[in-house]
């Protein structure tokens, strides 16, 4: 003090690990996912688990802190993670990740055209979601004679010439939808007259 007197006290601090990654994006079904997090404050090295909550079906937090994997169902969830330094301090950081729904494609682009009185026979296929799939028919005019199985299978024989357009409409495993539109033109077939000439009388 001001007059040359002095005192002391021993103070014991801990400095506890902080989670410096503040959001997490989200992610599609389907699609790869890889993210890592990590921690700061503490004394490295840091070890990562859940806390709580429930991770999005698919991936998996690793004890270094990456979550990845594939997400495998649409919805939402929060959950903590929890970061331990070799001091055994912690911090924990809340997260909310929603997978959303892929973007879905429907093959072939285009449809080939018919003839009436023809077998038909085309398969549409669907992409970017999760398998299988479910097809029907979401506005539109299939040409007469012609059915959509729910595989994804347009046949049938047509039986009236004409312009059809329709939307083909795909619902994937997890409810995810996609569609594409087509025209396809029923044409008549080629009449031929017998006999090509006729004799003189």
């Amino acid at each position: 003090d001001n007059i040359g007197c002095t005192g002391s006290l021993t103070y014991s601090a801990t400095i506890c690990a902080t989670i410096t990654l503040s959001s997490l994006p989200n992610g599609n079904v389907g699609t790869p996912y890889s993210q890592t997090i990590a921690a700061g404050g503490g004394t490295a090295p840091y070890t990562f688990i859940l806390g709580s909550g429930t991770l999005p079906p698919g991936l998996a937090l690793s004890n270094s802190g990456v979550l990845s994997g594939t997400p495998s169902m649409v919805g939402s969830y929060s959950f903590d993670v929890q970061a331990t330094d070799v001091n055994g301090c912690s911090g924990v950081r809340s997260y909310a990740i929603v997978s959303s729904c892929p973007t879905m494609t429907l093959s072939p682009p285009t449809l080939p055209n018919g003839t009436v009185g023809s077998s038909y026979n085309q398969t549409i296929t669907g992409n970017g979601g999760t398998s299988p799939y479910s097809f029907n028919i979401a506005s539109g005019i299939l040409p007469s004679g012609l059915t959509l199985l729910s595989s994804g299978i347009l046949s049938g024989i047509p039986t009236t010439g004409g312009g059809f357009t329709f939307t083909v409409h795909a619902t994937d495993a997890q409810g995810c939808t996609g569609s594409a539109s087509y025209t396809v033109t029923i044409d008549c077939p080629a009449i031929t007259v017998f006999p090509s000439v006729l004799p003189g009388g």
